[in-house]
């Protein structure tokens, strides 16, 4: 067994119980400290039940990959400044995430500060990313999972790149509506990322796309239904920033499209509702995002988790599959 065959297995495996270790270590102080979560006025009525459960679970979460990382570092005899750059994007995301949760906790609502701040401090991470790929690998290509092989210099990519790190951040943060739902896509995706980076040579990013799903998998412990503990923006948007990020370091954003199309489909969801309702005053959903519209049709909350979990899996080995036909 090489080395970064037991790092992947301890990325994956030993992430997971750390992750479930430090989650459960943390919630008794996110209880402590009254850091709880406050429930749309407007949501489904079904999820009046859970106002008051902790949030702010992601801190273990990132703790976990941080920890991993380190881990890694050791184990590979030092990382890349590549991987670095994106480790130090999702640490950026994720305070971003934090202050938003803060300040929800502040003026006690499930609203935190506005979006156009959030976008702007978003993008401004997402800028500094790219500039350091784009810097890093000006010519870089992947030919098949890539956005129509571009090179990694061009405007048209740093533009793309930044709109999809930041897209997929708050395409998770839009999917963490329903217990355990974002985690275990975010788990499925991260494999399944994983294993396309691996594929191309990207072993570093593959490695830290394992730790991500292994650390999501092993909040998913105490955020089962019913969830002891919420992830909070400071985990969706974190998580969100890391598949994004790993994506476009590694240039196959294509794969991270069809792997995480739930996240796309969830996300195209709002837009829709919010232009359809904006433009003819109607809404196309009984309630946005997707699955609060599925809540309102009868379906009860773990089964829309399941069959989105299992939806997720059917694209990740979609992914999986291509990626292996892409490399012959």
């Amino acid at each position: 067994m090489t080395i970064e065959m037991l790092l992947a297995w301890l990325c994956l495996v030993g992430g997971c119980a750390l992750s479930a270790g430090l989650t459960g270590a943390l919630l008794p102080r996110l209880r402590r400290g009254n850091i709880r979560q406050h429930v749309r006025d407007d949501g489904p009525e079904s999820h009046l039940t859970k106002a008051g459960t902790p949030s702010m679970g992601g801190l273990a979460i990132h703790a976990a990959v941080l920890i991993l990382v380190l881990v890694l570092a050791v184990g590979m005899g030092g990382l890349s400044g590549k991987t670095w750059a994106v480790v130090g994007f999702i640490v950026g995301m994720a305070l971003v995430g934090f202050i938003d949760d803060y300040e929800k906790l502040r003026r006690k609502t499930h609203y935190g500060f506005g979006a156009r701040v959030r976008l702007a401090l978003e993008f401004s991470f997402a800028a500094l990313l790219v500039w350091y790929l784009s810097a890093q690998e000006p010519g870089r290509l992947v030919s098949g999972l890539t956005i129509a092989s571009l090179p990694s210099a061009s405007w048209l990519w740093a533009i793309l790149a930044a709109v999809i790190a930041v897209g997929a951040a708050n395409a998770v943060n839009l999917t963490d509506g329903l217990d355990g739902l974002a985690g275990g896509l975010t788990a499925i995706c991260g494999i399944a990322l994983a294993f396309g980076c691996w594929v191309i040579g990207e072993v570093e990013l593959a490695l830290l796309a394992l730790a991500v799903a292994g650390a999501s998998a092993g909040f998913l412990w105490h955020n089962a239904a019913p969830a002891k503990v919420f992830m909070g923006d400071v985990g969706s948007i974190g998580l969100g920033a890391a598949l994004g990020g790993i994506a476009i370091a590694a240039r196959v954003e294509l794969l991270l499209a069809l792997v995480g199309l739930v996240f796309v489909v969830e996300t195209l969801s709002v837009i829709a509702q919010v232009v359809s309702y904006q433009t003819t005053g109607r809404r196309v959903l009984r309630m946005a995002p997707l699955h609060h519209h599925f809540e309102l049709c009868g379906w009860a909350e773990t089964a829309i988790v399941v069959r989105a979990w299992i939806i997720g899996a059917c694209f990740a080995l979609t992914g999986v599959l291509i990626t292996v036909v892409a490399a012959l």
